[in-house]
């Protein structure tokens, strides 16, 4: 399944970086030839078709069930962010649902502090986990599948990259939810994803904080890109809060680069949760996942282990 990753590695170009402060973003382009039709998680509930909701009436922290009644499959995000029913959730790993199916998703607490319900059915927080977070579970997810098969996470590790990163940033939360960071930092967060646009005829993008690369995200095609771009830039934005104001730079070479090897990287395949293949990539120097679906990579995410530092 790899192969597919290589065979996108020749046709990308990589941009000139955009960003102040300790962020950059290089945009990454590549030839658009994927055929799969989808909605995103924002999309389709905002169409009533398709439903978050817990698994039971007494609910299973690492578990939730997502019911699509729409024609169209839907694609789910690792590290986006479901706000209410019993406790805030994010997704574990990316999860294509395919149309008309119910199908239960593996999830990880961002809200330790709350276990009752707040309404009957999630809602979109419209942001995902920082990248740091991400990165964490990307680690978990592919220990737990060589375990046991299952994208599982470390719900204590989750908790305490939670409680940790309300602390770095001077967020306090009566639930311990990692939602309050987003909530206190809003209008600069605000102002990071104005200040960096979506790239032009993008469909991915790597990110530096502070002259390192951080990741890089890719999608099968640019549409992909624009609706998830302010998730993506403000998870990033939150670490590079916690940077020094004085930050160093990265260059086009070093980003390209670190694709390079990223997506070179030979990846482990595993059945996903709902439809194709997650292939977890891993090395010393970084650790992602890619969702294949009929030989399309789908969704890319790589981060730079140094995050786990």
């Amino acid at each position: 399944m790899e192969s597919c990753l290589k065979d996108v590695l020749r046709e990308l170009e990589i941009l000139e970086p955009a960003g102040g402060g300790s962020l950059q973003v290089f945009g990454v382009r590549r030839p658009e030839r994927s055929r799969l039709e989808y909605a995103t998680l924002d999309e389709a509930l905002a169409s009533g078709s398709f439903e978050v909701t817990e698994v039971s009436e007494g609910g299973s922290v690492p578990v939730l069930k997502v019911s699509n009644r729409g024609d169209a499959s839907v694609l789910l995000v690792a590290g986006e962010e479901l706000v209410g029913a019993k406790q805030n959730r994010v997704l574990n790993t990316s999860v294509l649902v395919g149309a008309r199916s119910d199908l239960p998703i593996p999830v990880s607490c961002v809200e330790a502090g709350r276990w009752r319900y707040a309404s009957r059915a999630f809602a979109s927080a419209r942001s995902s986990s920082h990248s740091k977070l991400r990165a964490l579970m990307a680690k978990q997810v592919h220990g737990s599948y060589k375990a046991s098969g299952t994208a599982g996470s470390d719900q204590g590790a989750v908790w305490g990259e939670v409680s940790r990163k309300l602390g770095a940033l001077k967020s306090r939360s009566p639930t311990f939810a990692l939602h309050q960071v987003y909530e206190d930092h809003d209008a600069r967060l605000a102002k990071a994803v104005e200040q960096l646009g979506v790239p032009e005829d993008c469909s991915g993008a790597v990110f530096a904080v502070n002259g390192s690369v951080a990741g890089a995200v890719l999608f099968d095609r640019p549409s992909t890109l624009r609706k998830l771009w302010s998730k993506l830039v403000k998870s990033y934005a939150l670490d590079a809060f916690e940077a020094p104001e004085a930050p160093l730079r990265a260059g086009r070479a070093e980003a390209a680069s670190w694709l390079e090897r990223a997506l070179a990287t030979p990846g482990k395949s595993f059945k996903s949760p709902g439809l194709g293949s997650d292939v977890r990539l891993e090395t010393p120097e970084l650790v992602g996942a890619s969702l294949v679906v009929d030989g399309e990579p789908v969704h890319t995410e790589v981060f730079a282990q140094s995050l786990l530092s």
